[in-house]
């Protein structure tokens, strides 16, 4: 890995003293290898050379060590060098022990907060261990034990489930008929939609739920992952005007059955089907269902079963990444089926929202498309979330900034823990705007909901570097190296940050990693790596990429400002800058305050883009300046970060 530097092993000046028995050697060895996968270097004594002194090497190696990880066994309580070496550590003040198998500690040791890791066999996503690796990175910072209530207390990972949680696994097609995935797909993620409208229930989203989609899994393995208390998951049989649905309750510690039911109906009875299934889950799980969130889970977006079908095949479309026609048509067709289908309105939304990021030559005929949509959407819908979505993301592409901020806050309020999407496009606009504490509170609240979605992780990982909180960032992209998805602007966020670090072998490799990620390559970013450590000949090459008709796109003139401003060019950053969001309507604004551009945000042209942007009109309107700006009289303002 490449956000932390690494020792050479065996080197005495190592980040991690990891202390054990030699019957664990198995497990040390697992947690030695998990440390340096994550870019911390580690000690322990089989990386001894023939000849040493045992006991003076080991000693300075867990004196000048900045964290001692001792593993905490049957076997090790009882070893006179563990037990010395767990004293030393807590001399040092750099004690971080971990339980991995259940046991009696010596009992000075008892009052030492230890991770339970028993159950833990190298699982680079479990909760535990990741809520571990977080505690060792603070001490290898040299910032100490984590302190109850501190106010420089890292970003936590995810919270432990103390209520009731549940993850509702992709429904198995058992039909007979790959062509029918998408209806048990449409299933599983209408239950997840209902269950989110209980107040008492916490639901993970479709996103993370559909990683395990097709996968044989272990159930208590998956409910740690996703730090949940129940697992549903279960199978849909369609066979002509029948279908059969089987559902089952897991707990998710013990991996006992709490409930289980097979439900035989014609198709036409699928809604109450659903809404039975969904109450179903909800009386086992006893929790309360208040009157109002009943109605609600019996009110189907639609009862038009040609409809639903419809929609279902557009939403498979749209889960492959496709922006064509074709889904677009499908979801018109199910709303001239049933004009009031919010869902299928939803749908459509984001397709015209997708479309006018990756598809910009067709902007005004797709902005055109989504403005009668969104009159639509709110004279039917207008309680729906993602009418607001709609209404919000029309308002951006417009630069109604003060529009937009109330269209998103409405939207925050009515969307469902489990849409993700709403906090994703929330925390882009506030930080689009400076108000960066807002979109970082909104993107943890969504990865509580979606733990395994990138997208969430890459909009948190960027909002932690941009409020200079670098080791936050490092730990919540340390987290997502196991995630499926694009992880090109992940890496390219890493890069800056590893860039920032100074370490040029870390900036290097951090560089080579980056660039194998790319989808389109650009030529220029790779003759840069060539340079990065020669500022007047990478500016040379910004400078010609800046002219050159190639890069006359404003994700190209994104990135170029963002290497202007990085080799101490705040003319041609400006420039970049200027032709990427007033010329090319690059409509994602958040990167402009990137650490990269400090030294750029502090000239005059930088303040004069703001105000060019509509920025500065709305922070006086509003009264929200955000984390960067404040107002100096009655018409000026400073960027002091």
């Amino acid at each position: 890995m490449v956000l932390t530097q690494a020792h050479a092993p065996g080197s005495p000046l190592s980040d991690i003293f990891l202390s054990y028995n030699r019957e664990d050697q198995a497990a040390a060895r697992r947690f030695a290898e998990a440390f340096e996968a994550h870019g911390l270097s580690v000690w322990w004594d089989v990386t001894l050379r023939s000849g040493e002194a045992y006991d003076q090497v080991t000693e300075k190696a867990l004196r000048d060590a900045k964290a001692v990880v001792v593993l905490w066994s049957k076997k090790s309580v009882e070893s006179r060098w563990v037990r010395a070496e767990a004293t030393l550590a807590e001399r040092y003040k750099t004690l971080v022990p971990a339980m991995i198998e259940p046991c009696d500690r010596p009992i000075m040791f008892e009052l030492t907060q230890t991770a339970e890791l028993s159950h833990w066999q190298g699982d680079a996503m479990d909760a535990a261990w990741l809520a571990f690796l977080r505690d060792v990175r603070r001490f290898v910072e040299n910032k100490g034990p984590v302190a109850t209530g501190s106010a420089a207390l890292p970003t936590p990972l995810l919270t432990q489930p103390t209520d009731i949680s549940i993850a509702v696994l992709p429904f198995a097609n058992m039909s007979g008929d790959p062509e029918q995935e998408y209806f048990s797909d449409g299933i599983s993620e209408d239950i997840i939609t209902d269950l989110s409208r209980v107040s008492a229930l916490s639901v993970i989203s479709r996103n993370s739920s559909f990683t395990f989609k097709g996968k044989h899994v272990d159930l208590p393995r998956v409910a740690r992952q996703l730090q949940v208390t129940h697992v549903l998951e279960g199978s849909v049989r369609k066979s002509g005007n029948r279908v059969r649905i089987t559902a089952q309750l897991i707990d998710g510690a013990n991996n006992k059955h709490i409930w289980a039911e097979r439900y035989d109906r014609d198709l036409s009875d699928i809604f109450a089907l659903q809404d039975e299934i969904s109450q179903a889950i909800v009386a086992a799980l006893k929790v309360k269902l208040f009157p109002e969130e009943k109605k609600a889970i019996e009110n189907a977006g639609t009862a038009n079963l040609e409809a639903y079908d419809t929609y279902l095949r557009a939403e498979a479309l749209g889960r492959q990444g496709d922006l064509s026609e074709q889904a677009a048509r499908l979801y018109r067709d199910a709303l001239a089926i049933d004009p009031n289908f919010a869902e299928a309105r939803a749908g459509l939304v984001n397709l015209y929202g997708t479309r006018l990021v990756f598809m910009p030559g067709d902007r005004e005929q797709t902005l055109q498309k989504l403005d009668e949509t969104v009159r639509d959407a709110l004279a039917r819908s207008p309680s729906h979330w993602a009418s607001h979505l709609a209404h919000g993301t029309l308002l951006a592409a417009r630069q109604d900034l003060l529009g937009t901020a109330a269209a998103f806050t409405k939207m925050q309020s009515l969307a469902p823990r489990s849409a993700t999407i709403a906090p994703v496009f929330f925390g882009l606009f506030a930080s689009g705007v400076g108000r960066n504490t807002e979109a970082v509170r909104a993107e943890e609240e969504a990865r509580l909901a979606d733990p395994l979605s990138l997208l969430v992780s890459t909009q948190l990982v960027q909002d932690l570097y941009i409020a200079g909180r670098t080791s936050d960032a490092e730990f919540e992209y340390a987290r997502t190296l196991d995630l499926q998805g694009n992880r090109e602007p992940l890496e390219h966020i890493a890069l800056f940050i590893a860039w920032d670090s100074g370490d040029k072998a870390r900036t290097k490799l951090q560089f080579r990693r980056f660039l194998d990620t790319q989808i389109f390559p650009l030529p220029v970013l790779h003759e840069l790596f060539a340079v990065f450590d020669r500022p007047a000949d990478a500016l040379a090459l910004i400078r010609s990429a800046f002219n050159d008709s190639a890069y006359q796109g404003s994700t190209q003139m994104m990135l170029l400002s963002w290497y202007a401003g990085r080799f101490g060019d705040t003319e041609l950053a400006i420039g970049a800058l200027r032709r990427c969001y007033l010329e090319m309507n690059g409509s994602y604004v958040k990167p402009i305050w990137y650490p990269v551009l400090r030294e750029t945000r502090k000239t005059p042209a930088f303040k004069q883009f703001v105000r060019d942007l509509g920025i500065y009109a709305y922070w006086r309107a509003s009264g929200q300046w955000g984390d960067f700006a404040r107002p100096l009289g009655e018409d000026d303002f400073e960027i002091y970060r």
